[in-house]
This record gives C-alpha cells, sequence and structure tokens, in this order.
C-alpha cells in the first residue's frame, strides 16, 4: 500500500501483511510524523459492494445551486487536494476551510454550509468533540473523512450515534483507478448528505446501560421483526435499537449490508448502547425474546421452526454479493410465522426488502417503514412505502412506540 504523509506528501511504501487487523501506526521516512491509518476495505480490483452501492445512491443529483461544503482538517495538505477535488465539480463550492473543530464552531454560523467534512484526530478540538457541539449549536450534515473512519471501526460508530450522516476513509492507495475511485465516491457522498439535509441528523444520547448486566427476555417469542437496511444502515440501528425495550415478547433479527467483521464490530459496539442484549446471528440459535441478532447480507439467512421453536439458519454464501439478502430473511420468516412476522425497512438504496415486505404483508403480517424523509437514502423506503400504500413512521423513538404498540396489541 502506498500512503502520502499529510504533512509534507512524501510518499510512503507501506506493505499490506505488516498491516493489523484495524490499525497500524507507522513514521514518515521524510518528516518523521507518527501517522495511523485503517486496513483498507477496498477488495481487490476497486470499490467493494458497500461502496459501489453508497456511491449510485449519491449519483441522484439535487438542482439548484451548488452544495456549499466545509472542510475540517489539521492537514494543509489534504485540505488543499480536498478543495481542488471539490471545485472540479460544478455542483460542489467551497466556501470554507479550518484546521481544528474550535475554529470551525466559530465559522459555522457565519457561512452556513450545506454539509461539512470532518476529520477525526486535529489539534485544540478533535472531530468528535467538534460533531457534538455541531449538533447542538448549528445541526449540518456532518461526512466524517479520516483515516479513521472506515467501516467496523469505533470512531466511525461514535460520530454517528454523535450524529453524522456518513463516512468515509481518505485515500489510501496511489493506484490511478483507485484513486479516481475514491474521489468520485467522495464527492458523491457529500452530495447525497446534502440531499438528504438536516432531516437525518440526530445526536443520540449515550444510554445508560454501560456496564449493566443484561437479561435474555424470559416471555414466549410470539412476534419476530425482521430489519432490513442498506446504505445508511448504522445510523438507522443506532437510533432504533437503543430505544426497544427488552420486556417485548419479540426478537429482532436484521440483516446489515457490511462484510461480517464489520458486523462482529458493530454488534459489540450496539450492544454496549442498548437495554436489551445485541448478539451476533449464529445458525442454530435459537431466537429468544429481548433480543435482537444482526447478520451480514452477504450471508443468507431465514428462521425456522422445529418443533414449536423458533431458530436462526444462517449460511455463508458462496460470492461476494449481498443480492436480495432482506428479502429472502422477510419471505422466510412470512412463511414460518405468518401473521406474527413483522418487516422493518430503513435507509437504503435498491429494491432489496420490497418483495420481502410483501411477503410478509401477505402472509397477515406487519410492516413499518422509515419515513423516507429522514434516511440517508431514501430509495427503498420511499418505493416500499408508495407500491404497497403504508404510512411512514419516523425513526428513533417514535418507531420503537409502534413496535411496542404492536406486539402489546396483538399478544392476546
Amino acid at each position: 500500500m502506498i500512503i502520502f504523509c499529510e504533512e509534507c506528501g512524501a510518499r510512503n511504501d507501506l506493505s499490506s501483511d505488516k498491516l493489523g487487523e484495524h490499525l497500524h501506526t507507522f513514521e514518515c521516512t521524510a518528516c518523521r510524523q507518527r501517522l495511523m491509518v485503517s486496513k483498507p476495505s477496498m477488495g481487490e480490483g476497486g470499490l467493494n459492494a458497500f461502496a459501489k452501492m453508497a456511491f449510485e445512491c449519491g449519483s441522484h443529483e439535487r438542482s439548484g445551486k451548488p452544495v456549499s461544503v466545509m472542510i475540517v482538517d489539521d492537514s494543509t495538505l489534504l485540505r488543499k487536494i480536498l478543495k481542488e477535488m471539490f471545485a472540479a465539480d460544478d455542483q460542489l463550492q467551497v466556501v470554507g476551510e479550518a484546521e481544528h473543530g474550535l475554529k470551525a464552531l466559530e465559522m459555522i454560523p457565519e457561512l452556513k454550509p450545506d454539509v461539512v467534512t470532518l476529520d477525526v484526530n486535529m489539534p485544540v478540538m478533535d472531530g468528535l468533540t467538534t460533531i457534538k457541539h455541531i449538533m447542538i449549536k448549528c445541526p449540518t450534515p456532518v461526512v466524517m473523512f479520516s483515516s479513521l473512519t472506515g467501516q467496523g471501526s469505533m470512531e466511525t460508530f461514535e460520530s454517528l450515534r454523535y450524529g453524522a450522516v456518513d463516512f468515509l476513509q481518505k485515500p489510501s492507495s496511489l493506484l490511478k483507478e483507485d484513486l479516481k475511485s475514491q474521489h468520485e465516491l467522495m464527492i458523491s457522498r457529500v452530495k447525497n448528505a446534502a440531499r438528504a439535509g438536516i432531516d437525518t441528523i440526530r445526536y443520540l444520547r449515550p444510554a445508560k446501560v454501560i456496564g449493566v448486566k443484561k437479561t435474555i427476555g424470559t416471555q414466549e417469542c410470539r412476534h419476530v421483526f425482521a430489519i432490513g437496511s442498506s446504505y445508511g444502515g448504522y445510523g438507522s440501528l443506532l437510533g432504533l435499537i437503543p430505544e426497544i425495550k427488552p420486556q417485548l415478547p419479540a426478537a429482532f433479527l436484521s440483516v446489515l449490508y457490511a462484510a461480517a467483521p464489520h458486523v462482529d464490530a458493530f454488534v459489540s459496539y450496539l450492544d454496549q448502547h442498548s437495554q436489551m442484549p445485541v448478539r451476533r446471528a449464529v445458525d442454530g440459535d435459537p431466537l429468544q425474546s429481548g433480543t435482537c441478532y444482526l447478520a451480514s447480507a452477504f450471508e443468507q439467512v431465514k428462521v425456522k421452526n422445529g418443533s414449536g421453536k423458533l431458530s436462526i439458519h444462517l449460511q455463508s454464501k458462496n460470492d461476494e454479493s449481498p443480492g436480495q439478502a432482506c428479502d429472502t430473511l422477510m419471505a422466510s420468516l412470512s412463511d414460518t410465522l405468518k401473521d406474527r412476522a413483522s418487516g422493518i425497512l430503513l435507509s437504503g438504496i435498491g429494491e432489496d426488502g420490497i418483495a420481502g415486505i410483501g411477503a410478509i404483508l401477505n402472509g397477515g403480517g406487519n410492516a413499518i417503514i422509515q419515513d423516507p424523509r429522514t434516511c440517508l437514502c431514501n430509495e427503498t423506503t420511499a418505493m416500499t412505502a408508495k407500491q404497497y400504500g403504508l404510512s411512514a413512521v419516523l425513526p428513533g423513538t417514535t418507531m420503537a412506540e409502534a413496535i411496542q404498540r404492536h406486539c402489546l396489541d396483538t399478544s392476546h
């Protein structure tokens, strides 16, 4: 891998086999600056499936004046690169830049940018502290852009919980096609954040459950909710799962458009901030009430009923495509539980989940759709609501209350 130092621009050749599981630190060969990078999530041949999907979502242009962008990064070199990159697109306009969060907080109320790109590691005020202040004082769509904000990183989950609408890693390769693809992706994600607007923003307060011993629900599992989400799924789940009470006679099974290792990391993080236990979906595990299970869209997940006991049936896929993972889960749930099945669709792009919601409704089950205005990408939810004439539900607390009402109204 080839990394360029943000301070002096010197080229550093880094052998990929020396990278740790998540992070690697090294010293710049020229200026001796200590650098830290995330292990790349890009596979052979370009962007992974998640990045491609997100790029497609971001390709929907908004009309009117250019998107105004503010760049916040302590690296002079990187600010220059981003400014030139955005300037090359006539639909973007850089209106300001700052080298740390405190300066950004002084400038944002005056400049009123449509989107802020924000680094994590900065002097004076770091990115995570900055984003909390932005969400409280002047809510603005923020895209985290750092070597630390790759899929599966703690910094990514924290930034989303604090209110960021999207995240990306800084370019980490000199390969011409990869660098070009990453630039195009960055531009598209900034445009998409502007399109989504402030309706997607929410500051998620820390749950009072960290360190508290959680127990599995003791009630019979009468309801199972299949949750589908693709682009924007991390943030949507962070807004929903911590709000659900564990005493409900229901289990929750979510398919996340992320690779298995990233799902594992998210399970650990989400469990720390949720009232009910959050577990990794494992083949053969029984579904227990008051529990949330997460699986990867790169796995085939179904629900089976054996001798009156519900269990997870999970198989790894042979290909690298998520296919119709949400549809598969929801159809299986409808076949197994009929009117006790419920489908939930959160932020996403594409058609996965639309047919699954139809299968659940045809089986007499229940469907809940996140309000498209609050989705980072509203393609899936908007199409589903239109196709089946469904009323959209606000995310977070409102959706959790809708889930609770359904369980209580149909549990006798």
